[in-house]
C-alpha cells in the first residue's frame, strides 16, 4: 500500500454519499419548483376570484371606490364597508371593520417583532394574539357569508378554514346574491369618521416603522397609504372638510417608500459590493 493511500480509505463511503447526494439534488428541486408553481398558480386563482366577488358585492351595492376590491390590503376596507362595518360576536358587536381588517396584520407584525425580543412569554403572547386575529377575521368573514347566503354561512365558514383557498371561491359564487344583514335593516350603514384618512395616516407611519424594522413591507404600505391619501384629499375637499390628516398620511406613505428603497437600494449595492470582492479573490487565487 502507498504511504498515503490510508489516508483516502475512509473518504471513500463520505464520497459516496456526497455524489449521491448530488445526484438526487435535481429531482428535490424539480419538485420543489413544481410545488412553486402551483402554490403561485393557486395564489394568483384566489386573488381574482376574491377581488371579482368583492368588487360585483360592492357595486351591486352602489359603494364607493369598487375598484379597490383589487389593491391588496384595500380589499379589506371595501369588506369592512360590505359588513356594515361590524364585526358582531353574540351581542357586542366591534365596530371600525373598515380600519381593523385592512390595518390588523400590520399592527401584529410590528406587535410580533416586539414580543419575539421577549424569551418564551413573547412567544406566548404572540401565539395568543395570532389565535385572537385569525378568530376576528374569520368572524368578519362568516358575516360576510351570512349577509349574502345566511342558509349555507356555517359550511362556508368552516370549509374556509379548513381549505383557505374555498374562501375566495366562495365570495365569487354569493357574488351576486341580495345582501340581507339581519343585525341592520337599512342597506348600507353610514359612519361619521374619516376611515380613509386614518388607514392613510396609519399606513404612512408604519411604512417608516418597516424601515427599521421589517424592511420591504413599506412598498406595499406605503403604495396602499398613497391610495387612501389621495381619495381622502379628494373627498374632504369635495365636502369642504379639513384634509390635514388625509395630507399627514400621504406624506408620511411616500417617506416611508423613499426610505425603503434607499435601504433596499443599499442593500443590493452591499452585496454587489462584497459578491465582487469575493469573486476577484478567487480570481486571484486561481492565477
Amino acid at each position: 500500500m502507498n504511504d498515503f493511500e490510508y489516508l483516502f480509505e475512509d473518504a471513500t463511503p463520505y464520497a459516496s454519499q456526497s455524489d449521491n447526494f448530488w445526484a438526487i439534488m435535481p429531482i428535490v428541486m424539480s419538485i420543489l419548483g413544481v410545488i412553486l408553481v402551483i402554490a403561485l398558480i393557486l395564489g394568483i386563482t384566489c386573488y381574482v376570484f376574491n377581488a371579482i366577488g368583492l368588487y360585483s358585492m360592492a357595486r351591486k351595492r352602489n359603494l364607493d371606490h369598487a375598484w379597490l376590491a383589487w389593491i391588496p390590503i384595500a380589499s379589506n376596507y371595501l369588506k369592512g364597508s360590505l359588513i356594515n362595518d361590524d364585526v358582531s360576536i353574540g351581542s357586542w358587536h366591534i365596530p371600525f371593520a373598515k380600519i381593523f381588517l385592512p390595518l390588523i396584520g400590520f399592527a401584529v407584525s410590528l406587535v410580533m417583532s416586539i414580543l419575539g425580543l421577549i424569551p418564551y412569554i413573547g412567544v406566548f403572547f404572540g401565539l395568543v394574539l395570532s389565535l385572537a386575529v385569525g378568530f376576528y377575521y374569520y368572524t368578519a368573514q362568516f358575516w360576510l357569508f351570512s349577509i349574502y347566503d345566511k342558509d349555507h354561512r356555517v359550511v362556508y365558514l368552516v370549509l374556509s378554514i379548513i381549505f383557505p383557498f374555498l374562501g375566495p371561491i366562495f365570495t365569487f359564487v354569493i357574488r351576486n346574491r341580495d345582501a340581507v344583514d339581519e343585525r341592520h335593516p337599512e342597506e348600507i350603514v353610514e359612519v361619521n369618521y374619516d376611515s380613509k384618512s386614518i388607514i392613510a395616516l396609519s399606513l404612512g407611519i408604519y411604512s417608516i416603522v418597516s424601515f427599521f424594522t421589517l424592511m420591504g413591507t413599506g412598498l406595499i404600505s406605503g403604495a396602499v397609504g398613497i391610495i387612501f391619501g389621495i381619495i381622502a384629499m379628494k373627498e374632504l375637499k369635495s365636502q369642504n372638510k379639513p384634509t390635514g390628516m388625509a395630507l399627514a398620511g400621504l406624506i408620511c406613505s411616500i417617506v416611508g417608500i423613499a426610505f425603503t428603497i434607499l435601504i433596499l437600494f443599499a442593500c443590493v449595492v452591499c452585496i454587489g459590493v462584497g459578491a465582487t470582492g469575493i469573486f476577484g479573490g478567487l480570481l486571484n487565487n486561481i492565477h
